[in-house]
This record gives C-alpha cells, structure tokens and sequence, in this order.
C-alpha cells in the first residue's frame, strides 16, 4: 500500500490544491485529500472500472467536500439542529417555489409538521454557518477593504496535473506499435499518409487504428 501511495500522491495534491476554500487551512484540505487517497486505495479492485486514477479522484473530492461540509460552522451547533436547518431548508425552498414569495414562520412550521418554536430554532441554527467579522471594511476614495480577506484561488498548473495523471493512467497498457502511432499523429502532428509510408501500411489501415485506440483511450478517461 506504500508504494501506491507514493506513486499517486500527486494526484492526491492536486485534488487539494484545486479546492481552496476560505477559513480552511490549504494543507489540512491536503491531508485530508492524502486520507482520501489511502481509502479509495483500500477500496479500489484491479480490473474494476477504467483504472485507479478515475476512481480515486472523485473518492478524493467527496472527502474534500463533506470536510468542508461538517467543518464549515462558525459556531457549530449540535448534530439534531444541524439536521433540522437542512430540513427547515427544504421545505422553505419548496414554499418558495409553491407561494412565490417567501413563506413566514407559521407556514414554514404548518408545511413542516414542526412547532413555530423550532422553526426558529433551526432559523438560528443555519446564522451559525456565517460569522460576523470583528474587523469592519473601511473605505477609502469609495472602495471598501477589508484587511486579511481572503479569496478562494486555484493555483495554477493543478488542473494541468491531474489531466496528465488522469492520461497516464489511460494509457497504461498500450502496445509499443500503439504509442508510436500516437506519437507520430500528435507529438510529430504528421498526417495520415505519411504515416501509413512509415509504418508500411495503408492510410485506410492507419485511420481504423487511429479510431479504434482513440475510442478505448475516451473510455478510459471516462
């Protein structure tokens, strides 16, 4: 299990760094995007699906997101009120949706099957995922600042890692005669003629291998 965690760290890194989220520390999302590579790791079976790489990377991004999930309180409440917003939420949403308009408390609370009392609850509850900031903007010549905001970013060249970790993947097990012909197609970029003089076949010939090896290639990658 080592070595295969040393050889798809990368992609693991990667992952992370494409997710940044404000109020989270940049390398607790890399430890827990490494946690999620050990467990699509454990998980993973030979010959299951289109290789390692496109199994693991959503494997990593779900532990991402459900870490931002359950970490993202500013105030965190207790697990039944945590449930009860997203149920107050749905069902406000649906009024919404139903009504127009925005319901009030006594609808949202009848629809519910809830008293007005929890309805509050909850209310206060969701206040809890946004915290209000000590340090208020300041203005200068009509622009607002505030010192130390941060902003989410994605650093550039991760998606450039993961296309490349993702194609490496794809590409294990090919024939010698198969990597040529996709070296002399689109790293030399010759054309189909010359490449049948090359290999000694027809251009019909190259055409049907080019698209047969494109097709498992697309496959993989999916």
């Amino acid at each position: 299990m080592d070595h295969l965690v040393e050889r798809y760290l990368g992609v693991a890194d990667a992952v992370a760094n494409r997710h940044r989220y404000p109020g989270h520390d940049p390398e607790d999302l890399r430890q827990v995007a490494r946690l999620g590579l050990m467990l699509a790791i454990r998980r993973y079976r030979e010959g299951a699906g289109q290789g390692f790489v496109p199994y693991a990377v959503p494997t990593i991004t779900g532990m991402i997101k459900r870490y931002v999930r359950d970490q993202s309180w500013a105030v965190r409440p207790p697990r039944p009120i945590q449930e009860l917003r997203l149920e107050v939420n749905a069902v406000c949403l649906r009024l919404t949706a139903e009504l127009g308009r925005e319901p009030d408390r006594k609808e949202i609370a009848a629809a519910a099957g809830l008293s007005e009392d929890l309805v509050v609850e909850a209310q206060l509850g969701a206040a809890a995922m946004v915290g209000v900031p000590i340090e208020q903007p300041t203005t200068t010549e009509g622009h607002s600042a505030v010192t130390g905001r941060e902003l989410s970013s994605i650093e550039a060249g991760c998606e450039e890692v993961e296309q490349k970790q993702i194609l490496a993947a794809a590409l294990t097990g090919i024939t010698d005669e198969e990597r040529q012909l996709l070296r002399l197609r689109f790293i030399e970029e010759m054309s189909q003629s010359d490449i049948a003089e090359i290999l000694g076949v027809s251009q019909m010939q190259v055409s049907r291998l080019l698209k047969q090896l494109l097709g498992r290639l697309r496959r993989k990658v999916a």
